[in-house]
């Protein structure tokens, strides 16, 4: 395996799937065998993953967020309309 020359993007940038689209984000808490997780589910048109967090997984992911959203122009913040995103999880 060779390093690229160029860093690779963090996404694939030939891929159709990634053109905007509605996206729901949704959070719970739920009781696992391990104890208390965060349950974050993405729902979009093609895909819907999920992912259970623990507590300072779902700290380190938050922190990420508000971060590099915090980066963003005024103009790269797409806000969705009425439905888009659950109450209680906006």
């Amino acid at each position: 395996m060779t390093t690229p020359q160029q860093p690779v993007p963090p996404v694939d940038t030939g891929n159709t799937l990634l053109t905007q689209q509605p996206a729901h984000l949704v959070t719970t808490l739920v009781e696992v065998g391990g104890g208390q997780r965060l349950a974050m589910t993405i729902r979009t048109p093609s895909t819907t993953p999920t992912v259970l967090l623990e507590k300072a997984d779902a700290d380190t992911w938050a922190a990420n967020l508000t971060k590099t959203a915090k980066l963003m122009s005024a103009s790269g913040l797409i806000v969705g309309g009425n439905g888009m995103v659950p109450k209680g999880h906006g």
